[in-house]
Parts: structure tokens; sequence; C-alpha cells
């Protein structure tokens, strides 16, 4: 009890709220920045339904220019759903598509009239679960 007065009397609770004590050593929580694990473009691929296990990450590959009607975004924010994860698990009637819709980003290509390149946006994507997607020009 006297070891952890004192230990506790040194401490600031300002500077750190959270502490959890293992034995007689306190653990404190840090971020620090991950290995970039791609250099390129990824996406997050579902090969099949019912695990999130099957959800991998991958390299992305190039997309072709979006066709009339529709831009590429740089995508920055998804969405997740609670019928994402429904999808995912195998548990939403139907075929609900790939799991995904709500992002938000900036416009890559494209040439809706009323976007430009570089323009920040958000709406609903296909499949927006990676670096860059299609979304519908009227939807974003």
């Amino acid at each position: 009890v006297r070891l952890a007065t004192r230990v506790l009397s040194c401490w600031d609770a300002a500077a750190e709220p959270e502490v959890a004590w293992r034995g007689s050593r306190p653990q404190v929580p840090r971020l620090w920045n991950a290995p970039l694990l791609y250099a390129s473009p990824v996406r997050l691929q579902l090969y099949g339904r019912g695990a999130l296990d099957n959800l991998r990450l991958e390299p992305q590959p190039a997309l072709p220019p979006p066709p009339e009607g529709k831009v590429v975004v740089r995508v920055r924010a998804i969405g997740l759903n609670f019928r994402d994860v429904l999808n995912v698990l195998g548990e939403y009637p139907g075929d609900p598509g790939p799991p995904g819709a709500d992002f938000g980003g900036e416009v890559d290509d494209g040439a809706a009239s009323r976007l430009w390149v570089g323009e920040s946006v958000f709406g609903i994507g296909e499949s927006p679960l990676a670096c860059r997607a299609y979304a519908l020009a009227l939807l974003v």
C-alpha cells in the first residue's frame, strides 16, 4: 500500500489520464506509425461471406478512365454500416453486393460538368473500400 501511494503521488493524472497497472508496472496507451505495407494503391477485397477473415488487403489494379456520368474518387474516408457487417458475415438477405458505399475524398478523374479534379466530395461509391473508386456523379 505504501509503494502504491508513493507511486501514485508522483503520477501526473492530467498528463496520463489512462493507466493500467500490471503488477507493479504502469502501462499507458501509445500510438505509433505502422509500417507501410504497400507503396501503391490498395483495396479491401471480400473473398466469400461468413467471416471477417475473408476480407483481405491487396494491391488495387489501376482503374481505367471513368465512363460517362461517373467520376473516380480518391477515397480518404469510408462509412461502415451495420448492413456492411451483416453483408460480410453472410447474414444479409439476397445479394447485397460488395460491402461499403459511403465515402469521402477528392475527385481524381472524370468529366462531370459540376465536379472538378481535386474537389472535396462525399457520397455513395462503387466498392469504396479502396484507395480509388468509381462513383456516379449524381450521387456525389
